[in-house]
């Protein structure tokens, strides 16, 4: 197999290839026993341009960099495709959302059957919290009765947040919903063609889309209580809440608790202790080179990482052994077999 000396991006007909053809090589891929440099990985991004593609791109270069390993990262959908591309055994480390993993492994909607895979760490939050136009007479989730909401492309991590946070208000079938693209869902808003999208902040910083839609059009954020999202929580452990400046809107006042989930590294159970305990260093270990990519890497601290993984789902022994060895391993964790 050609060794990827650098990060590239590559064809999804690419990525096939090398995933399978690398299981297919064998064990020399990701038994414990062997030479790291002999190892290629394939890394499932995201849409390019987003947040999770430009994550995942540096992260896996970063590894490139500081370690024998050596990386490729593909763009896709986002966390629900990688989670199929986990099944499928193409890609071997992935972005997901935390508000994956409850129907990934029940194999619930969209996924044929429960998928398995383990946790190294959380990267960022993404706050993708109910948002209406400034001048709608919309003022609380439960006005949003009979009213159009399209929470992004259907089956994405903001689409499964939207339905668990509408079931808990109970008004999960009183909405009129439909589904788009980003870029479809912000100009849908601007256009007064729906009445309610999400937000698209990384823990605080608006994205590049909702910086662009706040240019043009003035956004309010709809409250969020506590209870809500305790509620919330109780259905899918992936939904959290998060806190940004009210100024980030253009707004005046305190924090904003906002609707919330968290951007989780996952990787396949079959890559080794060694392999998953190397990546982490390799990131952890060179946090100053980390941070200078970007605005969106600011989250991304062994602490940050811990702390926001989804609780009761396996962590990777690799991961769990770093968390171990930084005194960051807590209650409610669960290390894979």
């Amino acid at each position: 197999m050609k060794r990827l000396h650098s990060l590239s991006h590559l064809s999804r007909r690419d990525a096939m290839i090398l995933g399978l053809g690398g299981m297919a090589a064998g064990s020399a891929l990701l038994r414990p026993g062997s030479a790291l440099a002999q190892q290629s990985l394939q890394w499932g991004s995201s849409s390019v341009g987003s947040t999770g593609y430009v994550i995942m791109e540096g992260l896996a270069s970063i590894t490139n960099r500081h370690s024998e390993l050596r990386n490729a990262s593909m763009a896709t959908s986002g966390g629900a495709e990688n989670m199929q591309l986990f099944r499928e055994g193409i890609i071997q480390f992935g972005q997901t959302t935390s508000t994956d993993w409850l129907p990934a492994f029940e194999g619930r909607a969209p996924y044929p059957e429960p998928i398995e895979v383990h946790q190294m760490f959380a990267y960022t939050l993404f706050n993708c919290t109910p948002m209406v136009r400034a001048d709608s007479d919309i003022r609380t989730i439960e006005d949003l009765v009979g009213r159009r909401v399209m929470p992004s492309p259907s089956g994405s991590s903001t689409a499964v947040l939207f339905e668990v946070l509408f079931e808990a208000a109970g008004i999960l079938d009183d909405v009129n919903w439909t589904y788009g693209s980003w870029r479809e869902t912000y100009d849908a808003l601007r256009a007064g063609a729906v009445d309610c999208i999400p937000s698209l902040l990384t823990n605080g910083r608006p994205s590049p889309l909702m910086t662009e839609l706040m240019a043009l059009q003035e956004v309010r954020l709809l409250p969020i209580s506590e209870e809500l999202m305790a509620a919330a929580a109780a259905i899918n452990g992936g939904a959290r809440p998060g806190l940004i400046p009210a100024a980030s809107i253009g707004a005046e006042g305190e924090d904003i608790l906002t609707a919330s989930f968290s951007g989780v590294l996952a990787v396949a159970p079959e890559v080794s202790e060694e392999v998953a305990y190397t990546v982490m260093t390799a990131i952890f270990d060179n946090l100053d080179e980390v941070h200078a990519l970007g605005v969106q890497f600011a989250d991304i601290a062994p602490e940050f990482g811990a702390a926001n993984l989804v609780g009761g789902y396996p962590v990777h022994k690799g991961a769990a052994r770093f968390f171990k060895e930084r005194g960051l391993w807590q209650d409610g964790m669960v290390e894979a077999d």
